[in-house]
């Protein structure tokens, strides 16, 4: 099984469903050996490794039930959708009213079954109100010191125990914060540091239960929303994984450093009306990467997920690098994101009018002497 498990990870598969029928394949290969085993070795050995395998199952299933359920049911290998993975009951519900062709939404599956209900529209999303009046940034200040009180960018990890298996050799730390969490910091201290960009970040630990992620990360992005009014962007850092590790290393400017990839959620499966607002916003930030370092992002992906982006229009999630990069690469690659996302800051502070607080004429002046006192 050490060499069907090696040749698996060996093969370079092109498409995620066959990627599911190799490991449906190698599963049932792998109970096999088992059985077979169990009948000659007899009973008591046999019980033992029963026991066991179902332990590392177990304990696979919770360390990545998405994961396991991709590669167990090959036709949700396509809908990478993360809400929809929250539990295999809601993934397997998905996947059914999709081969129905019916709305995954609680409205659609009862509109499917009383179509009189079709004429109801859904509940809209309820999006908290950013303030667009911004402060301008002061380009006087020294390294360390910030613009005022006010919040420009909010950082934070839905899958905190995401790390780099070539610095911490595995690629999750459940329970813990993993390399996502230092890329994440990395990103915070060169804008605070160089660009005097405020930036609130939060470690919190989301993953604990990996099925409820994204439930417990939208706690903490509605938070720092609700908080921090004249915010420009919301940042979710994760870094990919199944890519080949000469598919995680780009050149840029002679260092090889973790591709970049922006993804955006739509509202394929789930009501989010101003998702283009967001995804302008990456396509903004995609070409800003890749005009101050040339090959560092991969561009912007849509996928059928929401992933919590719908709580603000600045809301990205980004792949910083994958599990074959080493946690100095996704560090490089961050600090370099953070020279891309303050131009985009300072470039949307000079699009946006400050109101103006109108002046009052003293006493016994008209406006017109007033401006003639000036």
């Amino acid at each position: 099984m050490v060499f069907i498990h090696r040749y698996y990870r060996g093969i370079r598969v092109k498409t995620k469903r066959t990627a599911s029928i190799l490991s449906i394949v190698f599963i049932g290969l792998f109970w096999a050996a088992l059985l077979f085993g169990g009948l000659r070795l007899g009973d008591e050995t046999a019980g033992k490794a029963l026991v066991q395998s179902a332990d590392w199952l177990v304990r696979k299933m919770f360390q990545d039930p998405r994961g396991m359920i991709l590669a167990s049911m090959p036709a949700l290998a396509w809908q990478d959708t993360p809400e929809e993975m929250e539990s295999p009951g809601r993934a397997l519900l998905s996947w059914l009213t999709g081969v129905a062709g019916i709305d995954g939404n609680p409205a659609g599956i009862l509109r499917a079954q009383m179509p009189l209900l079709g004429q109801i529209s859904p509940p809209e999303v309820t999006v908290i109100a950013v303030d667009p009046a911004i402060p301008e940034i002061r380009e006087d200040l020294q390294p360390g010191q910030r613009n005022g009180q006010d919040v420009l960018v909010g950082i934070y990890t839905t899958h905190t125990g995401e790390t780099y298996t070539l610095t911490d050799g595995i690629d999750r730390l459940t329970g813990q914060r993993g390399g996502v969490v230092t890329v994440a910091k990395a990103v915070q201290k060169k804008l605070e540091d160089k660009y005097a960009i405020r930036v609130v970040l939060s470690d919190r630990i989301h993953d604990t239960r990996y099925a409820t992620s994204y439930l417990e990360s939208k706690k903490t992005a509605r938070e720092m929303v609700e908080k921090n009014p004249h915010m420009i962007a919301l940042l979710d850092i994760h870094r990919d994984a199944g890519r080949t590790r000469q598919e995680s290393l780009v050149e840029v400017k002679g260092k090889k450093v973790a591709p970049i990839l922006i993804i955006v959620g739509s509202d394929a499966r789930a009501p989010f009306p101003n998702w283009k607002q967001n995804y302008q916003f990456a396509c903004r930030l995609a070409d800003k990467i890749n005009e101050l370092y040339p090959g560092l992002c991969m561009g912007v992906r849509v996928k059928e997920g929401r992933y919590n982006q719908f709580l603000h229009p600045g809301s990205l999630l980004l792949e910083i690098g994958t599990d074959n990069n080493s946690l100095e690469e996704a560090v490089a690659s961050g600090e370099m994101l953070a020279d891309a996302l303050a131009k985009v800051v300072q470039e949307e502070i000079t699009t946006r009018k400050i109101p103006q607080k109108e002046e009052k004429a003293p006493a016994g002046l008209s406006p017109g002497e007033m401006e003639e006192n000036v």
